[in-house]
């Protein structure tokens, strides 16, 4: 554990956004993680108003928005242990939630295991992976999850516990652990064996995936990925649909039944908007860029903008995908 006091989170944030927190202490597992909130309840010997009320999780932190004001409270920051990815049968890996989602996928080819290969390219590690039930390409990563393990704060202390994969109530870009405000310790993977022919089509498909990402999203720029969930909600494609009935068959064929927020973005003219640094992205309209030296309040703005237009047009807002944290 290491603990750094009043530390700019912008040196280590995706987006390169962000002002300073009073903490950011660094784990890498369960001794850790007791250590970090044993740290913490000494700080309640502190006088009234400087004892440390809020806690946020942290892995690459590429799909937050912290503002540019004081976070007052502690930030954990989930880095790799030694030895993070391990199997524990020859279909399950287990790992740790420091572990950068990638190195997972590389430990399955090496034993011969595929069904992460649709999330090649995706940024962030196995605890935010989870959380947020990442996906893309029509994956998610509730699809091969087995079980995590969890902790959360009782008296000042991590409680830690298992939980089935039943039991985390996935759903779009989102989970229990994500709306209960739980921390993300470990995560076991159910994937499948395969033979030499279908471990070379899985690593083509991941391959294809990260090309795909470097010729059609604005990696030269810091981001924070997409900025909003695409549309799922029926009602919401329905009242699309109503505005835009040509894209009844592209959302069939294309886009696993949602609406690319992207595409409706560009759509509405946005593209190129820019509010001080900030840019959305002509490259990918659900990305909007740091330029260099953006705020979060440029961002924020720009969010602002694009779901004014959305109610305008389509008599809906739509919900944001990043986490704004205060």
């Amino acid at each position: 554990m290491k603990v750094y006091p009043d530390f700019l989170l912008h040196d280590i944030l995706w987006y390169k956004i962000g002002g300073k927190a009073r903490f950011l202490i660094e784990v890498k597992g369960k001794q850790d993680i007791k250590n970090a909130y044993e740290f913490l309840r000494k700080q309640k010997d502190l006088p009234a108003g400087r004892q440390v009320k809020k806690v946020f999780f942290l892995g690459l932190g590429s799909n937050l928005i912290f503002t540019d004001d004081y976070f007052d409270g502690a930030i954990l920051r989930f880095l790799p242990n030694n030895n993070s990815i391990k199997l524990t049968k020859p279909h399950l890996i287990h790992a740790d939630a420091g572990t950068i989602l990638d190195d997972v996928i590389q430990f399955g080819f090496q034993n011969n295991l595929v069904g992460l290969e649709w999330a090649g390219g995706l940024p962030g590690n196995v605890g935010a992976a989870v959380r947020g039930n990442v996906g893309a390409f029509g994956g998610e990563i509730k699809d091969v999850i087995k079980d995590i393990e969890v902790f959360e704060a009782q008296n000042g202390k991590p409680r830690f516990k298992n939980l089935k994969r039943y039991e985390l109530k996935f759903s779009y870009r989102n989970s229990l652990v994500k709306k209960n405000g739980l921390g993300v310790l470990a995560a076991t993977f159910r994937l499948k064996q395969a033979d030499p022919a279908t471990i070379q089509r899985a690593r083509q498909t991941y391959l294809n995936n990260i090309e795909y990402r470097k010729i059609r999203h604005p990696l030269e720029f810091p981001n924070c990925g997409s900025v909003f969930k695409n549309i799922a909600t029926p009602e919401h494609v329905e009242k699309i649909l109503n505005v835009y009935p040509d894209l009844e068959e592209k959302i069939k064929r294309d886009w696993y039944g949602k609406v690319s927020m992207g595409y409706l973005i560009k759509r509405l003219d946005l593209s190129g908007y820019r509010i001080g640094n900030a840019m959305i992205s002509p490259k990918h309209c659900n990305f909007i860029v740091n330029l260099g030296g953006a705020r979060a309040r440029d961002v924020l703005s720009i969010i602002k903008v694009i779901e004014e237009k959305f109610l305008e047009t389509f008599d809906f807002t739509p919900e944001v995908e990043a986490e704004v944290v205060e």
